[in-house]
């Protein structure tokens, strides 16, 4: 199944950890997310993480499809405090076979 990597990030100001708006969302909405990923055929390949020390949180999923991983980003609620920087992945061993017939453009 195709996997997903999603880079999100939010200014200070909506941080849980700083913030009592964003700290309810957060408590609230998170605990949902992996129920909502498996309703919706996405397996979470490492739970959600916090990426240190900055405002940005990563998630490696596995789904059916690009437009379903999207729409549970949507539908889990992320894009009110979120900024997603959405990525196809791709392991290194299977990127360098496919190119190995590529011709290079740098010496």
């Amino acid at each position: 199944m195709p996997q997903y990597a999603i880079i999100q990030s939010h200014p200070p100001g909506n941080c849980p950890i700083s913030g009592k708006g964003a700290r309810d969302w957060a408590n609230e909405t998170l605990p949902k997310s992996e129920e909502l990923a498996k309703k919706m055929g996405i397996r979470m390949v490492v739970p959600y993480m916090h990426l240190d020390p900055a405002h940005k949180g990563l998630l490696l999923l596995e789904g059916p499809s690009g437009e379903t991983v999207r729409d549970f980003l949507i539908q889990g609620g992320f894009f009110h405090l979120l900024d997603s920087e959405f990525y196809f992945v791709t392991p290194i061993a299977d990127l360098l076979k496919a190119s190995a017939g590529m011709p290079t453009i740098f010496p």
